[in-house]
């Protein structure tokens, strides 16, 4: 889980906080407490004049984006023997942020660390700090240390809110804990007014990760009753369901939203149709297609056209077919389009049209089912009284593990001069 450079800078911008010398100390009484429970007392602040100016000029270099320059100034502070404990913590932490800006994660890490450690800070700072260390730590996956840092916070600190349960929920979550990832979680969307969209997202792979998917739509469904408009919720619900095997809910669900005018969009409507065809109910998966073409959502590309030839070939709407087919084969690169095109042709006694498409199957190869292809042509010759043809066409089919036992019934049939008899089933 890596984050954004704008999330790197945020996370660590508030090293940069807490420098002006003496003047944080001279005002630190007039700030509010941000831990007015933690055991820890406030240390005094004490800092050379020359401490003060080092840092203060390499603090400006880190907020100008200028770490090379900044380096050199923070390090003679830090070599300087007689350095004061303040002035120390206060290097070591801003040393984090210069490593941190330079994605030098581990190295951040462990000088963040000794400014903790060093326990000279004001608690505003000290504190802050622990809990930021706590978020580089889960940011270079280093999720055991995160969670011992973060329990370490809160007992310091007397302090919990929503962004500490949420940060403790994502760390569950990283180590597989799944139940406590959601309970967690649970307890930071109730805390908060204005929950991250990325809590709930945790909340709700936990709960898949358990298969726990009839709580994960109780969720859901208490949030829609809210905001009952929301297709991001609306969607989501449909995927719980999908999850779940229950697809008469997921398609009643996108049904329902696609009639309130809320599915505008051409995956929405493929998600719907699928839905309907994956339910075996191809005529509802046709309509839908349709009427996503009408509208101008669903653009008639390879996908969407075959698709709708399937659906339609189910429903039995064989001029559905082969419109949605012969529309695909001009966009297709291999037979396979072809060959349904041609199959259904064939069923529909435009046998001169069937003939032509399953010769261009056969043609642009590819094909799943090529001895099959060779069987209809077969049958299509047959018909026609072109036994020769018949014959050749069956005989390669003949070389296909699929086709070879019917193929060779044909071939006796004849040799022996038996009519093939035209059959009217698909």
């Amino acid at each position: 889980m890596k984050f954004s450079m704008l999330a790197r800078f945020l996370l660590c911008a508030v090293v940069l906080m807490f420098f002006s010398g003496f003047a944080v100390a001279a005002k630190k009484q007039d700030a509010k407490d941000e831990y007015p429970n933690a055991t820890r007392k406030d240390p005094g602040v004490d800092m050379s004049s020359r401490e003060q100016r080092d840092l203060g000029k390499a603090t400006d270099l880190v907020n100008d984006g200028k770490t090379d320059e900044a380096l050199p100034l923070i390090q003679k502070v830090l070599a300087n023997e007689k350095i004061k404990p303040y002035a120390e913590a206060f290097a070591e932490q801003l040393l984090g942020r210069v490593y941190w800006d330079t994605e030098k994660d581990l190295e951040a890490i462990e000088a963040t660390s000794k400014a903790i450690a060093l326990d000279a800070l004001p608690n505003s700072a000290h504190f802050s700090l622990m809990y930021q260390l706590a978020q580089m730590q889960v940011q270079a996956e280093k999720y055991e240390e995160a969670l011992v840092t973060l329990d370490r916070f809160e007992k310091e600190t007397g302090k919990t809110d929503a962004e500490q349960w949420a940060l403790r929920g994502n760390i569950y979550y990283r180590l597989d804990r799944f139940q406590d990832a959601i309970d967690t979680m649970k307890k930071a969307l109730a805390a908060s007014n204005e929950p991250k969209e990325n809590w709930n997202q945790i909340l709700m792979a936990s709960l898949f990760e358990l298969d726990q998917y009839d709580e994960a739509a109780t969720i859901v469904k208490a949030q829609l009753a809210k905001h009952p408009a929301d297709l991001k919720l609306i969607k989501q619900l449909a995927t719980i369901y999908i999850n779940g095997d229950k697809y008469p809910q997921a398609i009643e669900v996108l049904s329902s939203a696609k009639n309130q005018g809320l599915i505008t969009n051409a995956e929405d409507y493929m998600q719907l149709a699928k839905l309907y065809a994956n339910a075996d109910k191809p005529a509802d998966a046709a309509s839908t297609l349709k009427d996503g073409i009408t509208k101008g959502v669903l653009q008639e590309s390879l996908e969407v056209n075959r698709l709708l030839g399937d659906v339609c070939t189910q429903a039995e709407d064989d001029a559905c077919a082969i419109d949605a087919y012969t529309k695909a084969s001009a966009q297709a690169t291999d037979g396979n389009v072809d060959y349904q095109l041609g199959y259904m042709l064939f069923y529909s006694d435009r046998g001169a049209e069937a003939k032509t498409a399953l010769q261009r199957a056969i043609q642009r190869g590819g094909l799943k089912q090529e001895g099959e292809a060779y069987v209809l042509l077969g049958d299509i010759e047959s018909y026609a009284g072109n036994d020769a043809a018949a014959l050749a066409a069956w005989t390669k089919a003949e070389s296909f593990p699929s086709t070879k036992a019917m193929a060779a019934q044909r071939i006796k049939a004849i040799k022996a001069g038996v009519k093939l008899k035209r059959s009217g089933n698909k």
